[in-house]
């Protein structure tokens, strides 16, 4: 090729080369803006990819500026990256630490500004009056010295408003402002305007034909609101509240043989000024249905059909009622287990009859599958130790799974008293064949500093003021001291009972006491000091045997005008007392109990040294029963005694059983038995008129009684009033005899001895208050038969507080 031909060509490509360039060059350049375009927070200027060679951080005053490093991407010695940059940026807003950050990029150095956020000094409540401190500040999730930051604040005040609507105050409203301090701390101050309670103007229903609202009403925890129900706070809304109501009211048409039945809505609407709801259920009930069929389908060979039928509740043609079947489940059950079978399923199968509205059931009893207790979870004691708990189980971690022994548990650790609910759920363990019990209790106050009096028409006064911890340190253990005053009596006493000694379900205890008595009902005045020891032990998995010891001196002085048989038994004595005590008690619940008995037999035995011999016998039983409605629980209690003398020796009259007040209600203390009525020594004086000896007087005095036989029913009324009153009530009846044996009426010159044995009987109401400052007890009887020598009074009043 020429020369020539070479430089064009050489041209050419060089045009070419240059087209290409141009060409591409409004790409290029549009990468490369994308490419440094800064992400927000960051400024930099437009220049190439470079290596971050100083990494500045500024505006850090409690954190160190290498933590914050540590949370970004970007790392001194890496070459820029605007991924990266962004990245770092939402990581340290991520923290929570910072109220603002932002980013520089030089071309050589990244400078990170910052703005820490404060840390909490306080939290401060204001203007709430209606929730306490205690309760706001456990829905308060942040605390002093963390950090401050705007959503956690805004989540606490959602938390207050929530808990305010929970408690019937729609109005509430929650402002949270900050007061800034030195060294970037702030006080936060939620101010709080907690306004009226949004009451219940009206609760409608919808699609009910076989009750009226009134009944509905009835069976609902939600209340319209009044201006009487002052200390009732379920007259206001809450949306839990209401699901509960929405269960009662399907439990108690099932109850009544509606199957078919449910609530299809339940709806709560504001008035337009937030001051007050109307609820409105909307139900559909469907036909009522009887039993049918009731059949038992037993698979355990052992078991058979005939001995499980009369432990049925259904009976074909009643009424059909959802709790009966249940209440058969757990017969069954509890028959199996008392049988040694413990692991069962037993499957209620309900099915519509072919004849009329009658639902056929069929009780499927199978054998389950063998479970071992893996753990024993206790929560809620904060103050109960909790071997003090294990130690009431029937069984034990790695024992087979008994329903029958966690049901008895539960009745052992209520019935010590220190918890208002214990209740035992179970999970699924580590395997199949494991489960877990979890016991949750909720403790309650075993303190109990008791003031009591009593009031009678002839002037008896009685006050008491006495200590009582019922869970030492703890330990279950229980401490008694009480004084007690009255016109005819002064007492004081302490006693102590450890019930596990050495590690043992061994109840070992002391009591010591002293008395100074001026029994004006019966002439005379005592003086007594006594100590005693005693060792219970279980003999049963519901009886005890308690063996005592108690050594007493007595000193006794009648009154001038006392009868001839008190003044006889005037002087020094001392007893020695060998005695135990016998209980067998089945109730299903010690506190409220629905069903059972409680029996209890003692007996002393006087003369193992001391001045005194004589043979004492005691019994009582209780049954507790539902009568014609669970709701209504009778009991019927019996109660007798004997006392009598041997070697030669009478009772004396200090040791004679004195029955009135509590043990007999409607008379006074000492105010049924025998009374001896005693005449003035008379003379006749310068005129010829017959007049008393000077100091001697009429009286009557109650000698005190050999045996005594009283009888007493009593009803537990349902609850009509609000539970939130606290307030129960019972119908009682107490009868019997007291007096001495054989019973007699004598009179000589002086005196008459009144002792028909007759029968007494009297008639009242007992109510009961768990009120604010303490419990409270009224019982107010009224004499049906009585014998014209008995001393009534109508109205016993006693009340405590606890802590």
């Amino acid at each position: 090729m020429t020369f020539g031909g070479r430089l064009f060509a050489g041209a050419c490509r060089a045009v070419a080369l240059c087209a290409a360039v141009l060409i591409l060059m409004p790409a290029a350049a549009e990468g490369a803006v994308k490419l440094r375009k800064p992400a927000p927070g960051i400024t930099a200027p437009v220049t190439q990819a470079a290596v971050v060679r100083r990494l500045n951080i500024e505006g850090t005053q409690r954190i160190e500026p290498a933590t914050v490093a540590s949370y970004m991407l970007v790392r001194e010695g890496d070459v820029y990256d605007e991924a990266a940059a962004d990245g770092s940026l939402k990581a340290l807003f991520a923290t929570g630490l910072f109220a603002d950050v932002r980013m520089n990029w030089d071309g050589s150095t990244l400078t990170v500004r910052i703005v820490e956020n404060p840390i909490i000094n306080q939290v401060v409540l204001e203007g709430n009056s209606k929730l306490s401190d205690k309760d706001l500040a456990k829905e308060i999730q942040i605390k002093p010295r963390q950090v401050f930051t705007r959503a956690k604040v805004q989540a606490d005040v959602q938390r207050l408003v929530e808990l305010y609507r929970r408690s019937g105050r729609f109005a509430a409203t929650v402002e949270a402002k900050i007061i800034q301090r030195p060294q970037n701390r702030v006080d936060l101050v939620f101010e709080i305007r907690e306004g009226s309670a949004t009451g219940i103007s009206r609760i409608n229903f919808i699609g009910n034909k076989v009750y009226d609202d009134s009944t509905l009403k009835d069976q609902i925890v939600t209340s319209e609101s009044a201006w009487w129900k002052i200390l009732s706070s379920n007259d206001n809304y809450d949306p839990d509240r209401l699901t509960f109501d929405r269960e009662q009211l399907r439990r108690f048409y099932l109850k009544h043989g509606y199957a078919d039945f449910r609530v299809v809505s339940a709806v709560a609407e504001l008035t337009p000024d937030r001051s007050s709801f109307f609820v409105t259920f909307t139900v559909e009930e469907g036909p009522q249905y009887k039993f049918g069929k009731i059949s038992i389908d037993s698979q355990i060979k052992d078991l058979p059909v005939n001995e499980l039928k009369p432990l049925l509740k259904t009976t074909q043609g009643q009424v059909y009622n959802a709790e009966l079947i249940d209440k058969t489940i757990e017969a069954l059950t509890f028959a199996a287990g008392t049988k040694g079978f413990v692991f069962i399923d037993i499957h209620p199968r309900i099915q519509r009859s072919k004849k009329g509205r009658a639902l056929d059931v069929v009780f499927r009893v199978e054998p389950g599958k063998r479970v071992y207790v893996e753990k024993i979870n206790i929560t809620g004691n904060s103050r109960t130790r909790d071997n003090v708990i294990r130690r009431e189980f029937r069984l034990a971690e790695g024992d087979a799974f008994n329903r029958v022994l966690i049901d008895r548990s539960r009745t052992r650790v209520r019935a010590l008293g220190f918890f208002k609910d214990v209740d035992i759920k179970e999970e699924a363990g580590s395997a199949p064949d494991r489960t877990v019990l979890n016991v949750k209790v909720t403790e309650q106050a075993t303190g109990e500093l008791s003031v009591g009096a009593g009031y009678s028409s002839q002037e008896q006064f009685l006050a008491q003021v006495s200590y009582t911890e019922r869970n030492l340190f703890g330990r279950g253990q229980f401490l008694r001291a009480s004084v007690s005053f009255s016109n005819i009596q002064q007492q004081y006493q302490f006693g102590f009972t450890e019930p596990y000694f050495m590690g043992r379900p061994l109840a070992a205890g002391f009591s010591v006491y002293h008395t100074e008595t001026n029994f004006r009902q019966a002439t005379y005045t005592s003086s007594s000091s006594a100590a005693s020891l005693f060792l219970g032990f279980p003999v049963s998995e519901f009886g005890r045997v308690t063996p005592r010891y108690t050594y007493r001196i007595d000193e006794l002085t009648a009154d001038r005008n006392a009868p001839l048989s008190i003044q006889l038994a005037e002087g020094n004595a001392t007893t020695s007392l060998l005695g135990y005590a016998y209980s067998y008690d089945t109730r299903d619940d010690p506190i409220k109990p629905t069903k059972g008995l409680v029996f209890v037999l003692s007996q002393d035995f006087a003369g193992v040294g001391g001045q005194q011999k004589y043979l004492r016998s005691e019994s009582n039983i209780i049954f507790y029963h539902d009568l014609f409605d669970p709701d209504w629980i009778g009991s019927l209690s019996v109660s007798a005694g004997y006392i009598t003398g041997y070697g030669g020796r009478d009772v004396r009259v200090n040791d004679r059983f004195f029955k009135g007040a509590s043990s007999f209600r409607g008379f006074a203390i000492a105010g049924v038995g025998p009374r001896v009525t005693q005449k003035c020594v008379t003379e006749v004086d310068a005129t010829g008129t017959t007049v008393c000896v000077a100091g001697s007087k009429p009286s009557t005095a109650a000698v005190g009684a050999q045996a005594y036989a009283i009888g007493s029913l009593e009803v537990r009324i349902p609850d009509f009033l609000p539970e939130d009153y606290g307030m129960g009530f019972s119908l009682f009846s107490d009868f019997g005899t007291v007096g001495l044996v054989p019973g007699k009426k004598t009179c000589d010159e002086f005196s008459c001895l009144h002792d028909e044995l007759a029968l007494r009987a009297s008639a009242g109401i007992t109510l009961r208050w768990k009120s604010p400052f303490g419990p409270v007890q009224v019982d107010i009887g009224y004499p049906l038969m009585k014998q014209s020598y008995d001393k009534v009074q109508a109205i016993n009043f006693s009340a405590g507080t606890t802590f």
